[in-house]
């Protein structure tokens, strides 16, 4: 009987593509960038006035908002009171050129907070319980928590069992919204197991971590790209963020419950002129000069007026 060797040929040349298909390098550079971010006290610093006509001074990590990173062409002075990404041009009214982002990440999610008072008012790693986040919503910025039928949530637990209920969780793992590891391993849960804990000199610093980017530098090699950054303050009147969009998100449709859970808006590295606001925090940036740099800073140390 003869062989047929077509079918020995084909074999050969899978083994030569996969052999070869091992070897072949693509030219791309990704990393993990990772480095530490800096929020000054001053941006985690508010004057309040209580109803009593009292005022009060506070620093506190619940006055970070979200941050938000991205890596960009490079920054430039004179497009906005402060540092801004390079923009494209503008083709619609009202809408400023793109700056074409890399890639990014945020420090600080909006989750879905079980309350129509808590909509885009509330971001992970900020809170160690539940019943921190009344104290500070109820006592501290005089924004009192209500539920579904107006009346105020006077204890943590009320909020807990809400998320349980109307999506089904079985822990305060699955909600997202407090402090539920001892990252720091001191064997207590509190203020300096969360993404922001604050220095000897009052500011407030995390880790950050951008996975598996892809590593962009300029046509001549001279640097690579620009990590860009800014934080999103809470409004004075309302504590909710600028980056966060009530009207979408998950929508809750039980009972007497009809309101969006909020979502960050898609474009905020895309146009992050359309969300800065006074109160707001950015930086000069940090441009690479290679895709191992180490020791990356970002200091969010310039206030928007």
């Amino acid at each position: 009987m003869l062989a047929r060797p077509h079918l020995f040929a084909t074999a050969a040349l899978a083994l030569v593509a996969s052999a070869s298909g091992c070897s072949f390098d693509e030219g791309l550079t990704i990393r993990d960038f990772t480095g530490t971010v800096k929020v000054p006290k001053a941006a985690a610093t508010r004057t309040f006035t209580h109803t009593d006509g009292s005022t009060e001074t506070i620093t506190d990590v619940r006055m970070i908002g979200p941050v938000y990173l991205g890596f960009f062409p490079s920054v430039q002075d004179g497009l906005y009171p402060y540092p801004h990404p390079e923009e494209g041009p503008a083709f619609q009214a009202g809408i400023p050129g793109d700056t074409y982002p890399y890639g990014g990440t945020t420090m600080g999610d909006t989750q879905f907070p079980c309350l129509q008072s808590l909509v885009c008012k509330v971001v992970t790693d900020r809170y160690v319980s539940f019943d921190d986040m009344v104290g500070w919503f109820n006592d501290t910025l005089d924004l009192p928590i209500a539920d579904a039928n107006g009346n105020v949530v006077t204890n943590g637990t009320y909020i807990e069992q809400t998320c349980f209920d109307l999506m089904h969780y079985t822990s305060d793992d699955e909600i997202r919204l407090t402090q539920t590891d001892d990252s720091n391993g001191d064997g207590t849960i509190d203020a300096q197991d969360l993404q922001f804990t604050q220095n000897a000199d009052g500011d407030f610093v995390a880790q950050f971590k951008i996975p598996q980017q892809q590593y962009y530098e300029n046509a001549d090699g001279s640097a690579g790209f620009t990590l860009w950054g800014w934080m999103d303050a809470p409004s004075t009147l309302t504590g909710a963020f600028s980056t966060c969009d009530p009207d979408l998100g998950y929508l809750e449709t039980q009972y007497n419950r009809y309101f969006y859970g909020g979502r960050v808006y898609r474009d905020v590295l895309n146009h992050p002129s359309l969300y800065i606001a006074g109160g707001d925090y950015t930086t000069e940036g940090y441009t690479y000069t290679s895709a191992d740099d180490e020791n990356v800073e970002l200091d969010l140390d310039i206030p928007v007026e």
